[in-house]
């Protein structure tokens, strides 16, 4: 699972270039936000050449522009013949409108020979609409894999003041994990940081998203790819405990026995699945 989604403008080869070379799991060329209007079509060319004369090592995926604008569809056909590992849909806030995003998708791939489950497709939610229906986004299409808050245009859509403590966001991000737990599709990745020099802002704010159920985070700049990854991977002492949770409950559960102490804590069938789940998300089970 990706912890970390790098945001670079399709602005400039050489940002390309510095934002593959970091650490980042995934890095997105950016249409939307970061390229003006009379941009767009330059903006998108660049990015498509770049991909067609090179073979990134990890995953880049293309923010596209929002399904109202005149531009979304050029810039999906061209992440696609490109190559792109998959499309961020800004806006995200109908499940029709997401799932014929899907389809087209589907006829491009196949206009290109591409594997059809080569490509994924992760909806962006960043509006007070786009949160009343995540359920219905995260299920809307088998090519959606994951959700994505944006709690800026969020904040910017509902009136409301973003402060340290995020409480303001609670409703929202919480409801963006529940969507996509009870579609059965994969942990949301939570919002960007947009102050680069509070680290101490990062941390918290990112320690708040693992706790809510985030599994990764987006990011403006290399410099928070570090905290982000510190944060969103288990510790060496999380993962001694699931381990040594596993191997006591299995044993016990040979004997017949379900519900056991390990240290002076209560496992059940519930807390060894958890244990389980993590272990087997860096393939240690």
């Amino acid at each position: 699972m990706k912890r970390s989604y790098l945001f670079v403008p399709a602005t400039s080869t050489r940002m390309f270039e510095k934002a593959l070379a970091s650490e980042a799991d995934c890095v997105i060329f950016d249409l939307e936000d970061a390229v003006a209007i009379s941009e767009k079509q330059e903006a998108r060319e660049r990015a498509k050449i770049f991909l067609e004369n090179n073979q990134p090592e990890k995953d880049v995926l293309i923010r596209i522009n929002d399904l109202n604008t005149p531009f979304w569809r050029e810039d999906l056909e061209a992440a696609i013949e490109a190559g792109a590992s998959g499309v961020i849909v800004p806006k995200a806030e109908y499940a029709n409108s997401m799932k014929m995003l899907c389809e087209t998708a589907l006829v491009f791939l196949e206009r290109q020979n591409r594997e059809l489950h080569s490509f994924v497709v992760l909806p962006l939610i960043e509006t007070a609409r786009g949160v009343q229906f995540a359920y219905e986004i995260a299920g809307a299409h088998y090519m959606i894999k994951r959700l994505v808050f944006g709690s800026i245009d969020y904040s910017l859509d509902v009136d409301c003041e973003l402060t340290d403590d995020g409480v303001e966001l609670l409703y929202a991000r919480s409801q963006v994990v529940n969507a996509s737990k009870a579609a059965g599709i994969g942990s949301p990745v939570d919002a960007v940081y947009p102050d680069l020099a509070n680290e101490p802002g990062l941390i918290n704010e990112s320690l708040r998203a693992r706790r809510l159920g985030y599994k990764a985070k987006l990011a403006i700049h290399p410099k928070q790819l570090h905290p982000i990854h510190e944060i969103f991977s288990p510790s060496q002492k999380e993962l001694d405990a699931a381990l040594e949770i596993v191997n006591a409950f299995e044993a016990a559960e040979q004997q017949g026995i379900a519900s056991i102490a390990v240290g002076n804590k209560l496992v059940d069938y519930p807390v060894y699945k958890k244990a389980k789940a993590l272990l087997l998300s860096v393939g240690l089970s």
